[in-house]
């Protein structure tokens, strides 16, 4: 490994890849910024050598982590003269420029970007006191250009970029509910593991079609949830990948309708079997062409009695139930072809509970 002033040192360079970022976040030219050599923060030498805007910068507080990530002490970022730091929380710190602002809270790995909520590489921490920040997700967040190679030395260019290289990622695609697009339902974007990404939301328009913009490079799911859209069914798209201010249309979502038991009533107690049966019956759905309607005890796989109707009401013998004993329905709604269309279990749902007495 080379030496450098008298160390080993690993070098980053930072400045022929460009990244496109998530917000429309201007940047500032390098005369605008000064060059300034930020002292060391503690008696322990870098291993990475910073280099901006072609000047090397003294940074001691560096450290490189897993996955080749650099990290550097958000204060440091307010000596190089990118924006300031400001915390009445010791777990919650903010950066603002004069662009964007930028959120962090401590051993997180979800960083907001004004209102948009963006995953780190990697997560946040604290080293002897001082609020580590990966220098990356920084660096583009403000717009400037990044690389990072594995050889000693890490450079960044603040130099403003062009409209080509501001441009953001898009996911588009159709919300359907038997094979037609509906209007006026609420999606969402989500990462893989179901965090949502705050501010990437859309509203199907009269064809069921959806557009979002503005999303960072990275990988999505568009989801429908029941809290946004009460009559359906969560519903989550594909992982779909996007990166370099492209667009992607998403395969549709095909909706579930949500069916609403009237009775008897969820939860009901005291369900007489005095009468030669049960009745059943929901609130009808569109395009509904049958039902299946199941009953189990609760808690158990064993079946007490099932079958299909063409209307939304049933008519169960008493003679099938035990007295005092909890049950539960289920009833699933199929258009002309069979294909599900809704029903009353599934993720948003409720479960058809009731229990029987003589």
């Amino acid at each position: 490994m080379m030496r450098i002033m008298g160390q080993p040192r690993m070098i980053l360079r930072v400045g022929c890849l460009l990244l496109c970022f998530a917000c429309c976040l201007s940047s500032v030219n390098a005369q605008d910024r000064p060059s300034v050599t930020v002292r060391p923060a503690d008696d322990s030498a870098s291993d990475v050598l910073l280099v901006v805007d072609g000047k090397i910068i003294e940074v001691d507080s560096l450290q490189v982590q897993r996955g080749q990530q650099v990290m550097i002490w958000i204060r440091d970022l307010e000596k190089l003269g990118w924006g300031t730091v400001e915390s009445t929380d010791p777990d919650r710190v903010s950066f603002k420029s004069k662009s964007v602002t930028l959120t962090f809270v401590k051993n997180h790995g979800v960083a907001m970007v004004n209102s948009l909520a963006v995953r780190l590489p990697i997560d946040t921490y604290t080293r002897n006191g001082k609020f580590m920040v990966p220098l990356s997700f920084v660096a583009k967040a403000l717009g400037y250009q990044y690389d990072f190679a594995l050889r000693p030395v890490a450079s960044v260019s603040t130099t403003a970029q062009t409209d080509v290289e501001k441009t953001r990622n898009t996911l588009q695609g159709k919300v359907t509910y038997g094979g037609v697009g509906v209007s006026g339902i609420v999606v969402r974007v989500v990462d893989k593991n179901f965090v949502v990404i705050d501010g990437a939301l859309a509203k199907t328009d009269a064809n069921g079609q959806y557009v979002i913009s503005d999303l960072p490079d990275g990988e999505y799911m568009v989801y429908v949830y029941t809290g946004d859209n009460p009559a359906f069914f969560n519903r989550a798209s594909k992982l779909v990948r996007v990166a370099g201010g492209e667009t992607r249309s998403v395969d549709p979502i095909p909706l579930g309708r949500i069916v609403t038991p009237l009775t008897p009533a969820i939860g009901a107690e005291h369900v007489s079997l005095s009468n030669d049966s049960i009745v059943f019956a929901w609130k009808p759905i569109d395009k509904a062409a049958k039902y299946k309607l199941v009953i189990r005890e609760s808690g158990s796989d064993k079946q007490v009695y099932s079958t299909e109707s063409t209307k939304p009401e049933v008519h169960v013998s008493t003679k099938k139930f035990r007295p005092g004993t909890s049950y539960e329905a289920q009833v699933t709604a199929l258009d002309t072809n069979g294909e599900f269309l809704g029903g009353t279990a599934g993720a948003g749902g409720k479960p058809w509970k009731f229990t029987t007495a003589r």
